[in-house]
C-alpha cells in the first residue's frame, strides 16, 4: 500500500512538474512572438505551434484567456521591477537632489532588462501592450508598481516648476512613453545585432533626459 501510494505521490508530482514546465514554455514562446510581431498578429495556435504542442488548446488549458496570458506574462516582471523601485524610492526618500528621484524610476526597468540576458523580449513586449488600446493603461499587474511609482515622482515633483494639472501629466505620460520606446528600440538592435546593449549606460541617459524633461521649465507664450 504504501510503495503505490508513492507510486502515485511521484507520478503526480511528474505531471504537475510537466505542466509548470509546458506552461513556462508557452509563456515565453508567446512573449517573444508578441515582441517580434505585435499583439493582433499572432494568434494562439501559431503560439502553440512555436512552442512545439500538438494540443491546439494547451494555451488555454494551462494559461486560461488572452488576457490571462498578457497578465501571466507580464507578472513575473512587474514583481522583479517592483522590489527594485521599492528599494530605491525608499533609499533616496528625503533627498534633495531630483535626479535620483527619477533614477529610482528609470533604473529598476533598465536593470531588469538587462538581467534578462540577450536576446530578450520584454521590452519590445511592454512596447506592444503599450499601443494596444486593450491594454492602454497597462496590465492590472502594473498595480504592484503604482504606489512605489507614485512616491517617487511626487518627489520629484516637489522639485519641478509649478506645473497645471494636465501638464504636469503630460510630461509624465511623455517620460514613461520615452523609456518604453528607448528600451524597445535597444533591445530590437541587441537582439539582431548579437550584441548586448549598455543598459547602465541606457538607463543614466534616460534618468538624465527624464530629469530634463520634467524640471524643465515652463514656456508661457506671450499675448501680443
Amino acid at each position: 500500500m504504501m510503495t503505490r501510494m508513492n507510486t502515485d505521490t511521484s507520478a503526480q508530482k511528474a505531471r504537475r512538474e510537466q505542466a509548470e514546465a509546458t506552461r513556462e514554455l508557452l509563456l515565453r514562446t508567446a512573449e517573444r512572438l508578441f515582441a517580434e510581431r505585435g499583439l493582433a498578429q499572432v494568434s494562439n495556435r501559431q503560439i502553440v505551434e512555436a512552442a512545439g504542442q500538438a494540443n491546439n488548446s494547451a494555451l488555454t488549458y494551462h494559461v486560461g484567456t488572452r488576457t490571462d496570458l498578457i497578465h501571466a506574462i507580464t507578472r513575473p516582471h512587474a514583481e522583479s521591477i517592483t522590489r527594485r523601485t521599492k528599494e530605491l524610492v525608499g533609499r533616496t526618500r528625503g533627498s534633495t537632489n531630483p535626479r535620483d528621484h527619477v533614477a529610482s524610476l528609470v533604473l529598476p526597468y533598465t536593470e531588469h532588462i538587462a538581467s534578462l540576458g540577450t536576446p530578450s523580449w520584454f521590452a519590445r513586449f511592454t512596447a506592444q501592450i503599450h499601443a494596444d488600446p486593450a491594454f492602454v493603461d497597462g496590465p492590472s499587474s502594473s498595480l504592484l508598481l503604482a504606489p512605489h511609482y507614485q512616491e517617487g515622482l511626487a518627489a520629484v515633483w516637489a522639485h519641478a516648476p509649478d506645473l497645471p494639472l494636465d501638464e504636469a501629466t503630460l510630461r509624465s505620460q511623455t517620460m514613461r512613453l520615452a523609456i518604453i520606446h528607448t528600451c524597445a528600440e535597444q533591445e530590437r538592435t541587441a537582439a539582431t545585432s548579437g550584441t548586448p546593449a549598455d543598459w547602465a549606460l541606457i538607463g543614466e541617459a534616460l534618468t538624465d533626459a527624464a530629469t530634463g524633461l520634467l524640471l524643465a521649465p515652463r514656456h508661457r507664450a506671450t499675448t501680443r
